[in-house]
């Protein structure tokens, strides 16, 4: 059996030195329709369309294997937004307006498979995964009072600002959101020769998240006074429908996790 493994991989490697070999580096840009998908809050229907950038650069090579399939393996860095808006109404006829910004440097890899590469047009149809590190955050909610008077809640990474009657500040002990996160993403598009040495593609891509991007662990508000003051901190993790009370320390909040469709 082992004999036979290494004769499969060995007549593998020698059609692929004698098919064509080619090499590629690239930078890509994507815009896509994000989403922090929740169950609950996507059936509450507080969702408001959010669109967001992402910039990398590849580095990929492409082979034909059995001198018929082309295939190709590329691994890719990019730094990508996502996150998602928020517009609701209580049943007191107040309302708020809400958005959450997440930050993240993403590291993956690919595998690719479509037509002849050195066509004028080519196929291509990419899957893959990468792995995020979140950067940086921003969550923020804005209730909007009857007599137009508003209250915000600010949060970028662990500062805290209130903005009432007066401006308090305060800092969280840890953060809203996972410091990781784990993607996987398919593709389908066509590339095209521009030159023998250029080449442009585009194509439709969609990511969808793997892990929770929520950080349910408990969270203290320490206040910016003298003496600090420590709070639990009411998270949304804590109620069924962000931000929509009553807090329950014990309700069963469905994972949240980042989505994404787009170009």
């Amino acid at each position: 059996m082992k004999k036979t493994i290494l004769i499969l991989f060995a007549n593998i490697f020698a059609l692929t030195a004698v098919a064509q070999n080619e090499g590629r580096l690239g930078i890509f840009t994507t815009i896509g329709k994000t989403t922090l998908l929740n169950k609950d809050d996507k059936a509450f229907g507080d969702y408001l369309p959010t669109f967001k950038p992402g910039l990398g650069v590849s580095a990929g090579y492409h082979y034909t294997l059995f001198k018929a399939v082309p295939m190709g393996i590329t691994a890719m860095v990019s730094y990508n937004q996502a996150g998602q808006n928020y517009f609701g109404e209580y049943q007191d006829s107040t309302s708020y307006y809400a958005y959450t910004r997440l930050n993240y440097l993403r590291i993956g890899g690919a595998l690719q498979f479509g037509t002849n590469i050195r066509r004028q047009v080519s196929v291509a149809f990419t899957v893959g995964a990468n792995y995020g590190m979140l950067t940086n955050y921003q969550d923020r909610y804005e209730l909007n009072r009857y007599n137009n008077d508003r209250f915000i809640v600010d949060i970028k990474n662990s500062d805290v600002s209130y903005y009432d009657t007066a401006h308090t500040k305060a800092a969280l002990s840890d953060p809203l959101y996972n410091k990781t996160d784990l993607n996987v993403f398919g593709t389908l598009g066509l590339d095209i020769l521009i030159t023998r040495e250029l080449v442009f593609g585009f194509g439709a891509r969609m990511d969808m998240g793997m892990s929770g991007v929520e950080n349910t662990d408990k969270i203290n508000l320490i206040t910016e006074t003298d003496p600090p003051v420590s709070n639990a901190y009411q998270a949304f993790t804590n109620v069924k429908v962000k931000y929509r009370g009553p807090v329950d320390p014990l309700v069963k909040r469905a994972k949240t996790t980042n989505q994404s469709v787009g170009i």
